[in-house]
């Protein structure tokens, strides 16, 4: 992954817009199971390379690249919707908070604005995060259904930063995938990458391995992990 730069970086306490899936919230599970009954009930089954590829995508690409990978059962839009119809229906089984979310989270509330951007509908958003954060954390959500074009357009985070009032280039963005880096980059923003897997790269101001990383806490100007139960 190639790293970037900005002139001026956001100060320690600038404000914060969180990606949900892979990045607060380990759902891998959810969408594991929903890929594996949809690929199941065209009778194919999908290669991890593949599925690689689809992190991160919002529902009209993701529906295309299914029927791709299908072979064009039904129309892309309704293998989408299939798709999220069985995520949802997964929805309380599995998932957990990625290591260090809850206790960076709770540390950054009410020091700084904080919003999350998910290329995930709202809804689904909000199910994984109140099962594991205290939702008046956030001060504003914003999932795919909330704007125009999903990532990789910038839209999601400008919406996100007009919502909690900040000014997109004195703002950090938390990504896992590619698709969402490509957003945050676009809309101007500081981008920490804590990617989902080892083997993905993409640019990034600055790279981790995960929420917990020391050098993460001293960049966003707060004293150590705190425990909390969420």
């Amino acid at each position: 992954m190639s790293m970037i730069s900005l002139p001026e970086p956001p100060a320690p306490h600038a404000a914060v817009v969180f990606d949900c899936d892979g990045l607060l919230v380990n759902t891998q599970g959810a969408w594991d199971r929903a890929y594996e009954a949809l690929f199941a009930h065209y009778g194919r089954r999908l290669a991890r390379a593949d599925r690689h590829g689809l992190v991160g995508l919002q529902l009209v690409p993701l529906g295309h690249r299914l029927a791709d990978l299908l072979g064009h059962p039904a129309e892309p839009h309704i293998l989408g919707q299939q798709l999220y119809e069985l995520v949802q229906t997964n929805l309380g089984a599995g998932h957990a908070p990625m290591p260090g979310a809850v206790d960076l989270v709770y540390a950054l509330a009410g020091t700084r604005p904080l919003a999350v951007a998910s290329n995930t509908p709202a809804p689904i958003v909000r199910a994984y995060l109140e099962a594991h954060f205290d939702l008046a954390a956030f001060d504003a959500i914003r999932g795919s259904d909330t704007v125009a074009r999903p990532k990789p357009a910038p839209d999601l985070y400008l919406d996100a930063c007009a919502a909690i009032s900040t000014d997109p280039h004195r703002t950090i963005a938390f990504e896992d995938s590619p698709t969402g880096a490509a957003a945050a980059l676009a809309a101007g923003l500081y981008l920490i990458a804590v990617p989902s897997s080892p083997d993905l790269h993409f640019e990034a101001h600055l790279r981790i391995p995960d929420l917990t990383a020391p050098e993460l806490w001293d960049h966003l100007g707060v004293e150590a992990r705190r425990s909390r139960t969420a």
